[in-house]
């Protein structure tokens, strides 16, 4: 059985583009001035500690408006339980993209990693 995304892609797209605007406005410019060209690159997202995978597809999101050629690869499941040190995807592409989306998509998958994380503590204790 197929799980269904219950993300409305068009609602997406512009929490997205609203996050990517106040983030970077007209450009990063830190990256900007370090390089001048693009850099091949891959970034692993990696998990800190113990918790829930959430978020995955926002953190997709973020990236392919960024660079559509950037390559995402959710490397868990939606849900899955994560310990410290596990790989939740990889990234590759141009490195001044990857480093211009990073923080935007770490900060959606902090906070909705924690929120599941939160929300299973629960379901466990209930059980």
């Amino acid at each position: 059985m197929t799980r269904r995304s219950s993300l409305n892609p068009s609602a997406l797209r512009d929490l997205v583009a609203r996050a990517l605007a106040e983030d970077l406005g007209r450009g990063d410019v830190t990256t900007r001035a370090l390089f001048s060209a693009a850099v091949p690159a891959k970034a692993v997202i990696t998990a800190k500690q113990a918790g829930v995978a959430a978020g995955l597809p926002v953190a997709k999101a973020v990236f392919g408006q960024v660079d559509p050629r950037l390559r995402f690869r959710a490397l868990v499941k939606e849900g899955a339980r994560l310990k410290p040190g596990m790989a939740l995807a990889s990234i590759r592409g141009d490195g001044r993209s990857i480093l211009a989306g990073e923080r935007i998509a770490l900060n959606f998958l902090q906070r909705l990693c924690g929120i599941a994380t939160l929300t299973m503590q629960f379901v466990d204790a209930v059980k």
